[in-house]
């Protein structure tokens, strides 16, 4: 199902890029576009990884009720908004439960994807009105205007040649009957039956015209050359509009297919509605949430239906307060918390409640951050606790997962005393802190070495230096898994002479962030998600190896081990707080990791005993000075056994 669900989110990505070609003036729609799909993208699987973690959630809790314990599963989101959009669109009743995931696709698609902008058909307007608006764009000057503007010019010279005087005539406001010529003949007879074109107003006489006009005309009349125009405009337009209706109308039939193939993808359904069927339903799990309303199973088993959370006695602002009630009381055995859920209630087994069973916390879905995450922990370890509860944190083996652990693990190492103050008073999770200096530096040398810009500095997995062709292998499927997630850009495809290899780029932005990296590796088949993120992991541990090797690694708080350990010199006070008066005392001290001339000489004794020993045992001499001195080693073959 994930597997369908990532090929398939691949393909959408395609198919909007080409979509969005078509939008080439919409940038900015085009930057929102893919900041909605990679958002999308992300809660799609996320959503998925919830969902398969169900079964296993299902199972644990049924095995904590048989050995007498109460069940607390903590989860973020509830699905409540795809839900009521579902229950919207559907109705109250329905056949199963909401998926989740299809709705989130169907919703995304539905509102994005990309479409050219819907032609209008052409407006009802006159030819009297279209001629206008040609002839105005491009218009003439008739020979009896030219007329009318030398008349008028002549009158304004007059004017102007009597210096002496500020009186100006006012302009005649004759008829210009005396200036209308057909333009045709340039004769002035027949004036009263003369035509004017309704478009380039020129004057013709009836009998001028090929062929002539004998019937009246109306008012709109063109003549031959305008009406031409006029008709040449209108076919490119209903061209043109055509044109563009095809394109509409082709861009909502793709959309329709995808749609069409959202539908009739195997999808899981919503993971909170499911638990609670799969454990009882209402009347067996308190729901301590956000949520107004849920989907419960009819009677008959067939179909479910959309009911409110609360009943006729309890109301909407009471009513996670009656659930957390009934589990306290021993009514309901097993507990459901969302983030709403995880604030001023206690659900330990107090012992002042009926309901004392010991709890065991499943956590289903890990917060974005460390602070909701201890909220939601504190829920059921609290004071007054007969017994303290058993924390179960679920993941599946999908390497893009680690991303959500990586989040709250880099957050929970910031709280300070947890970890920091001393470091047994938590476990480390540097183990699942992914996005630190190291993690950006491995990121980088995989991403070169899948791009080929350098080697790996492992084997990936599943390969062999014996077989480099499955090495080769491995990157060509790399560099096509982060082509799909759009981490490698400008992606061509090499000619023959390259074996067809895909050439593209990574932007340097993208070369550090493995936050990007991990969100975008959730998008990818199991097999090749879990290769990727294998590779990733290996070549951190090289390098923090390395960094132990060579001295550099920070481990923070650390024990101090030797065979002796002396204070070199006195306590040095190297800074005084000025507010406080606290002092910072260095201390200095040296430290003998080796062991005695007297137990290496017993060990060498003990090994030569061995008649099978090898000549090459005994002590060796450092050539070159370390730390000022020289050193010396107890061999033997196949060991170091001291120094």
């Amino acid at each position: 199902m994930y597997k369908k669900a990532a090929e398939f989110w691949a393909e959408l990505r395609v198919e909007l890029l080409s979509a969005s070609a078509f939008l080439t003036n919409d940038k900015p729609n085009s930057s929102q576009l893919w900041r909605l799909y990679w958002a999308s993208h992300q809660r799609f699987f996320r959503h998925m990884c919830m969902s398969a973690k169900v079964p296993a959630v299902v199972r644990l809790a049924k095995q904590a009720l048989m050995e007498n314990k109460s069940v607390v599963i903590g989860l973020q989101s509830t699905g409540e908004a795809r839900t009521e959009e579902a229950v919207t669109k559907y109705g109250f009743e329905l056949d199963d439960f909401i998926s989740g995931p299809r709705e989130l696709l169907l919703k995304f698609v539905e509102e994005n994807y990309p479409l050219p902008e819907k032609p209008e058909s052409l407006p009802e307007e006159s030819v009297k009105e279209l001629q206008r608006k040609r002839h105005s764009a491009t218009p003439g000057v008739s020979f009896r205007g030219r007329v009318r503007k030398v008349a008028k010019w002549k009158a304004v010279s007059d004017d102007e040649s009597d210096e002496e005087s500020d009186y100006s005539e006012p302009e005649s406001t004759e008829s210009d009957d005396e200036f209308q010529i057909c333009d045709m003949c340039n004769s002035e007879e027949e004036r009263k039956k003369l035509l004017q074109c309704s478009c380039c107003g020129q004057l013709v006489h009836p009998a001028c015209l090929v062929p002539p006009v004998i019937d009246a005309v109306s008012g709109d009349w063109s003549c031959h050359s305008c009406k031409e125009k006029t008709d040449e405009y209108l076919q490119a337009r209903h061209a043109y509009i055509a044109e563009l209706l095809k394109r509409y109308e082709g861009a909502m039939e793709r959309k329709s297919k995808i749609l069409d193939i959202i539908q009739s993808l195997e999808l899981p359904n919503n993971p909170l509605d499911d638990i609670i069927d799969q454990l009882g339903g209402p009347d067996n799990v308190a729901e301590m949430s956000g949520r107004r309303g849920m989907l419960v199973r009819a009677s008959g088993g067939k179909g479910v239906a959309y009911q409110a959370r609360n009943t006729k006695d309890v109301t909407m602002e009471m009513v996670n307060m009656h659930e957390k009630q009934l589990f306290m009381d021993g009514k309901k055995l097993i507990a459901i918390i969302s983030e709403a859920g995880s604030a001023g209630v206690s659900l330990q087994a107090d012992r002042r409640a009926v309901n004392q069973k010991r709890r065991v916390h499943l956590t289903l879905e890990l917060p974005w951050s460390a602070d909701r995450a201890i909220q939601q922990f504190g829920r059921t370890h609290r004071s007054n606790q007969a017994s303290a509860p058993e924390y179960r944190l679920l993941f599946t083996n999908l390497g893009g997962e680690r991303r959500f652990a990586s989040i709250v693990a880099k957050r929970l190492e910031s709280l300070g005393a947890l970890t920091q103050g001393d470091r047994r008073a938590g476990p480390t999770l540097s183990a699942y802190n992914y996005d630190s200096a190291y993690g950006k530096r491995a990121l980088m040398m995989m991403y070169k070495g899948i791009m080929e810009q350098d080697s790996l500095p492992v084997v990936p997995p599943r390969c062999s230096i014996e077989k480099p062709d499955t090495i080769q292998d491995f990157i060509v499927k790399g560099k096509a898994a982060l082509v799909s997630v759009g981490i490698v850009r400008d992606t061509t495809l090499g000619s023959v002479k390259d074996t067809g290899k895909l050439s593209g780029r990574i932007v340097d932005s993208d070369m550090h962030d493995v936050g990007r990296f991990l969100n975008r590796l959730l998008g990818l088949p199991p097999e090749i998600q879990n290769g990727l993120f294998e590779l990733f992991v290996s070549i951190l541990e090289l390098l923090i190896q390395n960094a132990r090797t060579e001295g550099h690694f920070d481990t923070g708080i650390v024990d101090m081990r030797a065979n002796t350990i002396e204070l070199l010199g006195i306590p040095k006070t190297v800074h005084v707080d000025h507010m406080s008066g606290a002092s910072t005392v260095l201390f200095t001290f040296t430290l003998d990791r080796g062991i005695t001339w007297e137990s290496a000489s017993a060990l060498l004794d003990e090994k030569q005993k061995d008649g099978s020993a090898s000549t090459s045992n005994g002590f060796y001499e450092s050539k070159r000075e370390w730390m000022g001195r020289r050193h010396f080693l107890l061999a033997s073959e196949g060991k170091v056994i001291g120094a």
